[in-house]
């Protein structure tokens, strides 16, 4: 019995210290650890890879976009050209209208270029051998359109009043011309230009969409373009009832507005009463760069209704029949060369304002940083590059600035005099000069005859990225 037990403990003992077996059960855990390992850093090269691929794609896309803005700077920059050698070479004033070479550079570009533009075989070769000489990867789509119209928040600026100007209470206030038709100042016409605009897209997100119905259903449109004018001009230029209202939202805040002129469209976003799903509805619709082009060529009813409010509905007809053609009859379009024709048609042909108040409208439009032309100076291009499954949108506006007219020095005869004390007064050759010119029966025309307008090199004066 005894043997038995020590015998049992014996083999009890050899069973705990046999390690048969142990080397497998590692060699399987090492394995299993091992490919837990390698599928994990499988799968992270996988990732990295698609990682880089995407990059690549995003890269190609970016490339194509800023080759698009590149190629839309080229076209500007013969635009500039064209242009200032037509305001400098009188013979082709009235031969070459600057908006038919603004139309040229505006012309909307593609690539590749669809095969069905070819439409006979020397064409379609002309593509096909483009399309292979071309560096570029992927696709390309790039407009160029001039900015027009009104809607500048800057143009609701309120300039100072200089002294012994008759104060108004505010600038929205009318008054009358010497016909004794009402007259409201233009920035009046833009600021409820901004409201009709606003109105329109806040409504029908309204009613498109009940969560935003529930959020802003209550707002009031005309009171935040108020807000805007009050953020764009002095406090002390801001006459408006609703001024304390809007200055409670800025003290609550502890936000000081601008007070300034806007630099680009984003500061709208610096708005207190405005979030930002309000500021996306007529974000893209705005323009805040100055020296807007009105072009006269491009005018819908509802603009030549803001630079001529009496105009009748049977002028307005007569004008676009006019300037678009007139298919009843058969007319064909005639479009405005110059302002000076777009001013013969509204005043002579049609008698829609005098001589005089045209002018004033113009001077006040100007002053309101709006002019009128046939051509634009300031564009916005939108270039969005494709590659793969990438997409890059890249929108800049381009400003042609014109350049500044160099003051001359008038002379002063009496310096002269004291330096060549000996000339005789009555035989002064300056004065002979000055007598000539006097008799001159073209002096007046020659005084009156402004400069050519010159453009200088475009350049971008803001930039979106998407």
């Amino acid at each position: 019995m005894i043997q038995m037990q020590l015998r049992m403990k014996m083999n009890k003992k050899s069973l705990l210290r046999n390690e048969d077996g142990v080397a497998i059960l590692m060699v399987m855990a090492a394995i299993a650890l091992m490919t837990f390992l390698l599928v994990d850093f499988t799968f992270e090269t996988k990732l990295n890879k698609i990682k880089a691929y995407n990059q690549i794609e995003k890269d190609q896309a970016r490339m194509n976009a800023e080759a698009g803005l590149t190629f839309a700077m080229a076209k500007l920059k013969l635009y500039q050209e064209g242009r200032n050698y037509i305001e400098k070479t009188e013979a082709l004033k009235g031969v070459v209208n600057p908006s038919d070479i603004e139309s040229i550079v505006t012309m909307p570009f593609v690539f590749p270029i669809p095969a069905n533009l070819g439409k006979d075989l020397q064409a379609k070769t002309a593509i096909q051998e483009f399309s292979k000489s071309a560096i570029l990867q992927g696709s390309l789509q790039l407009t160029v359109t001039p900015v027009g119209g009104f809607l500048n928040p800057n143009n609701m600026r309120i300039k100072k009043k200089k002294k012994g100007e008759e104060e108004r209470e505010n600038d929205s206030d009318s008054d009358q011309d010497d016909d004794g038709k009402k007259k409201i100042a233009p920035q009046a016409y833009i600021e409820n230009k901004l409201v009709e605009t606003f109105a329109k897209a806040f409504n029908d997100k309204r009613e498109s969409d009940d969560e935003f119905d529930n959020l802003y259903g209550n707002l009031e449109p005309k009171l935040l373009i108020k807000e805007l004018k009050y953020f764009v001009n002095s406090p002390e230029n801001f006459v408006d009832s609703e001024k304390a209202e809007i200055e409670q939202i800025y003290s609550k805040a502890e936000v000081t507005p601008k007070h300034a002129p806007m630099t680009t469209i984003d500061e709208m976003y610096l708005l207190q009463g405005w979030s930002d799903e309000l500021v996306a509805l007529i974000k893209d619709r705005l323009a805040t760069h100055e020296v807007t082009i009105i072009p006269v060529n491009k005018l819908n009813e509802d603009q030549l209704e803001i630079l001529f409010p009496n105009i009748t509905d049977e002028q307005k007809e007569e004008f676009f029949k006019h300037r678009d053609g007139d298919q009843e009859t058969g007319d064909p379009p005639k479009k405005f060369k110059n302002a000076g024709e777009f001013k013969a048609l509204i005043v002579g042909t049609l008698g829609v304002v005098s001589d005089k108040d045209y002018e004033e409208r113009a001077k006040e439009f100007e002053n309101a940083g709006l002019k009128i032309g046939v051509a634009g100076k300031l564009y916005k291009v939108e270039s969005i590059g494709e590659y793969n499954r990438a997409r890059y949108r890249l929108v800049a506006f381009v400003d042609l600035p014109i350049q500044p007219v160099p003051v001359k020095k008038e002379k002063k005869k009496e310096d002269d005099k004291e330096v060549n004390p000996e000339v005789d007064p009555d035989t002064d050759p300056d004065d002979d000069d000055d007598q000539v010119a006097d008799n001159d029966p073209d002096k007046d025309k020659k005084k009156a005859k402004a400069p050519p307008l010159q453009l200088m090199n475009p350049r971008i004066v803001e930039i979106r990225l998407n």
